[in-house]
């Protein structure tokens, strides 16, 4: 049977619980990077939360982007991104900077129309109090989110579930930005808007994943066939080939976004949302099997009904072992017997010994059977030839 059909099936016995401490470490390594890199290097904010202007400038004159903006920082005035947006001839150019004064920003557009040499450019202004805003909405409906969410697999599941999918999702939420700022994306109204729906799906896909585990531990403190880490280990299984199907097909299209088209296609406003969502789908994948489950078996293994179920069936099943290794130990000593020589050696003088200690026994039956019974009559003696006594009848 192939390993594909099995995964395929359910089947197979991966032993992703057994070491779940790998994964922790691997986890912690990662999770520890973009924390470092959170702290040290920081985000790259748009203008949406860090205020500034924006100018899209037209590209048929044939000149670079970075022609553009070097014209620009000439002129006094700092530029923090320049990027192409669109494909072809519908290409633009998008130059940012933070807050500058209306001085600043006509020294812009000067130098953008010299270049370029266009009349018009299209110009944006964002105030740095609308990024806050944003901000604070975002981190409120992130609040609400996670607390609907606790209370619902709470009251659906139990307590240690609810505690492992909350762990699970914030172990996204800290890769997903550690991941933003090692690239350096700039963070923009689409980066929290895949934030929010990274968060959706890997709570889905942990849930899909508890609720094999807790259809597999269905009075599981009355049987004494597995432990907890052992049920959970086969729901993971069980339900790996369908984790894998909805990761792929959701990779897809977010994949084609990332690198069609933000990669050969050139359009800068997808690629906050892509990139977001590409690592979101992959790590909610990862945390909801080597993670979320194994986080939910040390939790349960704090209590000390499923900690004393563990140790007894372990307790059965060693003692089962040993049970079995003294039944085979029995029989080929037995075996042995059996086959050893009548001479010399500890196991013949057992023989010999028994065989002495059953002759009086027997010796005593051949006896019984040769007493005649009482009234019975004297059994006739045969010649040598085989002939009856004179006179007698044959029978």
């Amino acid at each position: 049977m192939s390993t594909l059909g099995q995964l395929y099936r359910g089947e197979t016995r991966f032993d992703l619980i057994g070491r779940r401490r790998s994964w922790y470490i691997a986890s912690g390594v990662v999770v520890f990077i973009c924390l470092l890199s959170m702290v040290f290097r920081g985000f790259t904010f748009g203008i949406e939360f860090s205020g500034g202007n924006e100018f899209l400038v037209d590209t048929r004159s044939g000149t670079t982007v970075e022609q553009v903006r070097h014209a620009i920082e000439a002129r006094g005035v700092p530029v923090s991104s320049a990027q192409v947006r669109g494909q072809g001839a519908d290409n633009k150019y998008v130059i940012r900077t933070g807050r500058i004064t209306d001085e600043q920003s006509e020294a812009a557009k000067a130098a953008i129309r010299e270049v370029v040499q266009v009349d018009l450019v299209n110009t944006t202004s964002v105030s740095s109090s609308w990024g806050r805003a944003i901000t604070d909405k975002a981190l409120l409906g992130l609040v609400v989110f996670l607390f609907l969410v606790g209370g619902f697999i709470w009251v659906r599941f139990e307590k240690q579930m609810a505690l492992a999918a909350l762990a699970a999702l914030a172990h996204d939420l800290l890769l997903t930005a550690g991941v933003y700022s090692l690239v350096g994306f700039e963070v923009t109204p689409g980066t929290v808007i895949g934030l929010l729906t990274i968060l959706g799906y890997s709570l889905y896909d942990t849930v899909v994943v508890f609720d094999k585990v807790e259809e597999n531990t269905r009075g599981l403190l009355g049987s004494h066939r597995y432990t907890y880490a052992e049920a959970a280990n086969q729901a993971v299984n069980q339900t790996l080939m369908r984790s894998i199907n909805t990761s792929l097909i959701g990779l897809l299209p977010v994949a084609g976004l990332l690198f069609v088209g933000a990669g050969l296609l050139g359009v800068g406003t997808l690629k906050d949302l892509a990139l977001v969502l590409f690592i979101g789908l992959l790590t909610g994948a990862y945390s909801s099997l080597f993670l979320a489950t194994p986080w939910l078996v040390d939790l349960k293994l704090l209590d000390p009904r499923y900690k004393q179920h563990t140790q007894r069936v372990l307790a059965k099943r060693a003692a089962a072992e040993q049970a079995r290794v003294a039944v085979g130990t029995a029989g080929s000593r037995i075996g042995g017997k059996a086959a050893a020589p009548t001479s010399g050696g500890g196991d013949a003088d057992e023989v010999v010994q028994d065989d002495s200690q059953e002759s009086p026994n027997r010796a005593d039956a051949l006896a019984a059977s040769s007493t005649p019974r009482v009234g019975a009559k004297p059994a006739q003696r045969r010649r040598p030839g085989g002939g009856a006594r004179p006179g007698g009848k044959r029978r």
